[in-house]
């Protein structure tokens, strides 16, 4: 999640959006990443803390 809990907007889904919408939330997204506000995290460190397990070998070999 790209939004601080505290922001004026929930994120949104972006697959439940139009074409339009899409292309605004990407700028969206993409200008935070520029601003700094989005620190990107490892596949292996997103694994662990959602399923609780270190990441599979082939998840793994794909990501670098």
């Amino acid at each position: 999640m790209t939004t601080p809990p505290f922001a004026r907007r929930p994120p949104r889904i972006l697959t439940d959006a139009d074409g339009v919408t899409l292309q605004k939330e990407l700028k969206h997204r993409l200008a935070e990443l520029d601003r700094g506000e989005v620190e990107l995290v490892s596949v292996e460190e997103v694994w662990r803390n959602v399923f609780g397990r270190e990441a599979p070998p082939e998840l793994k070999s794909r990501a670098r």
